[in-house]
């Protein structure tokens, strides 16, 4: 069943530099417009992956559908040609390659974490090179390179402490450093990675108190800051990365009781983050101070029932909140002056579907297509 429904026991059965130029001056370089934006979803109850394609009102139809194993639970894209998912009731991880003109999804192929291990959310490098997998179930963090051809290659296994339930891992901008949220012990665990190879090597732990429930991760832009979803405590930190990629208290943010923040996204310029509330079905926009990393209420906006997982395209257009409880996507346009959202509709998956993830790719244009950027647009 649902992770959520096990975050939410005990909870009331109501709420779930610049350089010199050249001598000779340089060929105009071109800007290619972006291609097409596409949305997956994974649904829990039907075992299934959904691809939408988003418009220019922001609006999704869809273009694409393929079976998984039992309840997928998270997705996550790589390098805008891969859709992996977390097949949480089946133990297992899969792959599907993107076709890049229709959105059209070709399975590649599932491989098993193991008895009970309960894959919650899966992560990809920058690089998009590899995969790493939160297994909640037993406490480990499973490893691995994508090949060239789209199959996934088990690379390491690294085991959490016990009972620790590893919910989601977040990776710094450059790949250096991986970060897993803890939700069963309340800690962070801080791993240095070498980029371009799988292993991870413990760096140490970050203590949050008792009770906070750690559940998503999300760093910013330029890798200063990590932001946490405490689920449990209704609570949002604010770390400071430290050059060894340590973690300082920089600010704690107190939600309303009950709002129970449960997933995180950073728009591409660093000055906005988005918390999907899942017991108070809204989003919650916040300013980032680009100077302190401390976060400012923006305004919310509701969603459909149970909001689990937020995206937003590469534009930074829109935001899509998926809703476990009212099996519905719900879609906002992101005003970049003020962080604001404007709801633009809702979609809605038929027959109880129970949508848990969300991820959104946009593709790039067309090669030989595009106009001179001026300085002004670099």
């Amino acid at each position: 069943m649902s992770r959520f429904l096990t975050a939410a026991a005990g909870l009331t059965a109501a709420i779930l530099a610049g350089t010199a130029a050249p001598a000779q001056a340089a060929p105009a370089r071109l800007h290619h417009p972006a291609g097409p934006t596409f949305v997956y979803i994974v649904n829990y109850n039907h075992d299934s992956l959904v691809g939408y394609r988003e418009h220019r009102d922001g609006s999704l139809r869809r273009c694409a559908a393929a079976r998984t194993p039992a309840g997928p639970e998270a997705i996550a894209i790589t390098g805008g040609r891969l859709v992996i998912t977390a097949d949480s009731g089946a133990n297992a991880v899969s792959s599907y390659r993107i076709n890049p003109v229709t959105g059209a999804l070709h399975a590649v192929g599932t491989w098993r974490e193991g008895p009970g291990t309960s894959p919650f959310s899966v992560s990809v490098t920058p690089g998009g090179h590899f995969v790493y997998v939160a297994n909640s179930g037993n406490a480990t963090l499973g490893a691995y390179r994508i090949a060239a051809n789209g199959r996934l290659i088990r690379a390491a296994t690294v085991r959490e402490a016990p009972g620790a339930s590893p919910y989601h891992i977040a990776l710094s901008p450059q790949g250096q450093f991986a970060y897993v949220a803890n939700f069963g012990n309340d800690t962070i665990s801080i791993y240095h990675r070498t980029p371009g190879q799988a292993a991870l090597s413990l760096a140490g732990v970050y203590h949050e108190p008792a009770g906070d429930g750690p559940y998503d991760l999300a760093t910013g832009p330029d890798g200063r800051y990590l932001y946490v979803a405490d689920f449990r405590s209704n609570v949002l930190l604010v770390l400071k990365i430290g050059k060894n990629g340590l973690l300082s208290m920089r600010d704690r943010v107190t939600e309303p009781f009950d709002h129970h923040p449960d997933s995180l996204v950073i728009d591409s310029s660093g000055r906005y983050l988005f918390t999907a509330n899942t017991s108070a079905n809204d989003v919650t926009a916040f300013r980032i101070d680009q100077k302190t990393g401390v976060l400012t209420r923006a305004g919310r906006v509701p969603t459909g029932g149970y909001p689990f997982s937020l995206t937003l395209d590469r534009a930074a257009r829109f935001v899509y909140a998926v809703n476990f409880g009212s099996s519905s996507i719900s879609g906002y346009r992101l005003d970049r002056k003020t962080g604001l959202l404007t709801p633009v509709g809702t979609t809605v998956e038929p027959g109880a579907a129970g949508p848990y993830g969300i991820a959104a790719v946009t593709l790039p244009g067309r090669t030989g297509a595009g106009r001179p950027v001026s300085k002004k647009t670099r």
